[in-house]
């Protein structure tokens, strides 16, 4: 009798541990997904790593966040990360809505904005086109502003195609970033997401 007893509290034991294990589980999966962290910074729709804080003073759930999408190596002399997964408006992206990404050369070396579908996966699409950079984009008359199609329907030029899948986010990586960019980063230097009526 007694040697069943043991058995069921080491089974009671193990039962709970599993349960722990997998509560913790889903709830560090949760908080990496919300984007939410003590290291983002809110910027208009697009949130970013606080401008005082890189890969050598992030806190462990930005590091992990990041991570979804690929290695947190540079500091942010060097690289600058934003993400979205709503339009200007604060609406979650439609895959089977029209937007416009409207906005001006961001003063960095190189910049680059990329479609990832829910999973954070690049975006299959005919063309073959997963982003624009400051060498792809077809600027306006002016130079220095553009505007990329975001939709699941074919487009004429800058099309960032965003068919066939259930969620979408962008996000913009601005490498070498200037010293006036990275502390005056803003909703008016940031490009915007407008959904077509």
């Amino acid at each position: 009798m007694a040697l069943n007893q043991k058995i069921k509290k080491i089974g009671l034991g193990v039962a709970l541990i599993i349960l722990a294990i997998i509560f913790g589980s889903a709830v560090g999966v949760y908080n990496i997904k919300s984007g939410k962290s003590d290291s983002q910074r809110i910027i208009g729709n697009w949130q970013t790593v606080d401008k005082e804080k890189d890969l050598n003073s992030a806190d462990l759930l930005t590091i992990a966040q990041v991570a979804v999408y690929g290695p947190y190596a540079l500091t942010k002399k060097e690289v600058i990360y934003l993400s979205t997964h709503t339009d200007s408006e604060g609406n979650e992206l439609d895959p089977k809505a029209d937007y416009i990404i409207s906005g001006k050369k961001l003063d960095a070396k190189y910049w680059s904005i990329t479609a990832y579908d829910e999973n954070g996966f690049l975006i299959k699409n005919p063309i073959n086109t997963y982003s624009y950079n400051i060498e792809t984009v077809k600027y306006d008359a002016d130079s220095t502003s553009y505007k990329i199609n975001l939709s699941g329907s074919e487009k004429k030029e800058n099309w960032l195609p965003i068919n066939n899948v259930q969620k979408a986010s962008l996000i913009i990586r601005l490498y070498l970033p200037s010293d006036k960019l990275r502390d005056n980063l803003s909703v008016e230097t940031l490009p915007t997401i407008q959904k077509i009526k």
